[in-house]
């Protein structure tokens, strides 16, 4: 199956209540049951209730049901879409991860699939810049929870022979890596200069038709880099399909946005 087709046979596999171009801050119904939600603890579940599958095999739904279980800051979605491309390569593919957060992008390439999966971080998030409750000493026990809560689920759901994590910078585990990826996920550092350098880092290891996926598109500097990386080397990527939504940060269609392109050549 081309690309193109699997992504548009993935998109009629789900549809949405509120729409990615809705503005969810002007929906006032929505927004008083999100917040009744999160007084039960019930966010995650509301939030990936704006989702609704359709024509989905048991092993599908169970993957959802796992994926929602995540904390994390994307979408069930996105989770899903991850999924699907995964699930579509071969046992010698690799699907390969930056950025790991709480795992929710690495277990969606681990479930019911049957490539390898390679994940990477090193646990060196600001978490002080996103919440105002923490100061920049709380980053260090911030990002020890974040990995202690990701190998929670990866060493639950990993198959030792398939699926490995480093715990390293991308870079550096770049400089020593000498195998081919089928499917790329980046999401580490969104500046500009990281963003751009990320791409043209793997785009040596990308292999012939492989997909590439961003998120956090909604951001100005992650879609300039992305697409000036796309027009430099136009002879061999193309664009997908594009997903951006009304509102920045986490929109329960596609969180802050993402963009799916292939290196066709």
């Amino acid at each position: 199956m081309e690309n193109l087709d699997l992504i548009k046979s993935i998109e009629e596999k789900y549809q949405f209540k509120i729409s990615p171009n809705k503005n969810i801050r002007k929906e006032y119904f929505y927004r008083v049951k999100k917040k009744y939600y999160k007084i039960f603890g019930k966010e995650k579940k509301f939030l990936s209730s704006n989702t609704i599958f359709k024509n989905l095999d048991k092993d599908e739904y169970n993957t959802i049901k796992i994926l929602s279980e995540i904390d994390n800051m994307s979408s069930i979605a996105v989770g899903f879409i991850i999924n699907q491309i995964a699930k579509k390569l071969g046992r010698n593919d690799i699907y390969l991860n930056i950025g790991i957060f709480r795992g929710f992008s690495l277990l969606a390439g681990i479930l019911n699939t049957e490539c390898k999966v390679y994940g990477i971080d090193n646990f060196s998030h600001n978490y002080h810049f996103g919440n105002k409750l923490l100061k920049p000493e709380d980053d260090s026990q911030e990002n020890l929870k974040s990995k202690e809560y990701f190998l929670s689920y990866f060493n639950k759901h990993k198959s030792e022979n398939k699926h490995k994590f480093f715990e390293i910078d991308y870079k550096k585990f770049f400089s020593n890596f000498n195998e081919y990826i089928n499917f790329y996920y980046y999401d580490a550092d969104h500046s500009y200069e990281n963003q751009l350098e990320n791409l043209e880092i793997a785009n040596q290891f990308l292999k012939k038709n492989s997909i590439i996926l961003v998120d956090d598109y909604n951001e100005e500097p992650v879609e300039r880099a992305t697409l000036d990386f796309i027009s430099k080397n136009s002879n061999k990527f193309k664009i997908l399909k594009e997903f951006k939504t009304a509102n920045r940060f986490i929109h329960p269609t596609y969180a802050n946005g993402i963009i799916l392109f292939e290196k066709h050549s």
